[in-house]
C-alpha cells in the first residue's frame, strides 16, 4: 500500500515539472485506492484534497489576474507545501494527521 502513496505523491510532484497530466492521473489513483488501506485513506484524502484546494486557489487567482491583482503563483506554493509534507510523511510510513486540514 505504500507504493501507491508514494506513486501519488510523485505524479504529483512530476507536475511541478510541465507534466499536468500527471496530477490527474495521481488524483484517479487517490480516488481509487482512497479506502484500501487503513496505512494510506489519510494520505489519499489529503492528495484529493490537495488537487481540489490547489485548483480553486488557481481558479481565483486565474479570475483576480483579469483584473491585475492575480495571485495565480499562492496556490502553486500552497499545493507544493502539501504535496512535499504527503511525501516525507510517507517516506516516513506515516499517516497524514487531520487530512481535511488545509495545511
Amino acid at each position: 500500500m505504500k507504493s501507491w502513496t508514494l506513486i501519488v505523491w510523485g505524479l504529483y510532484l512530476a507536475s511541478f515539472f510541465g507534466l499536468a497530466t500527471t496530477q490527474i492521473i495521481g488524483l484517479i489513483i487517490a480516488y481509487v485506492k482512497r479506502r484500501d488501506g487503513a496505512g494510506t485513506q489519510s494520505h489519499m484524502i489529503y492528495a484529493i484534497r490537495t488537487f481540489w484546494i490547489g485548483l480553486g486557489v488557481e481558479l481565483i487567482g486565474l479570475i483576480r489576474s483579469v483584473v491585475g491583482i492575480g495571485v495565480g503563483v499562492l496556490g502553486r506554493r500552497l499545493a507544493a507545501l502539501r504535496i512535499i509534507r504527503g511525501l516525507i510523511r510517507a517516506l516516513d510510513g506515516q499517516p497524514i494527521e487531520n487530512p481535511p486540514s488545509w495545511l
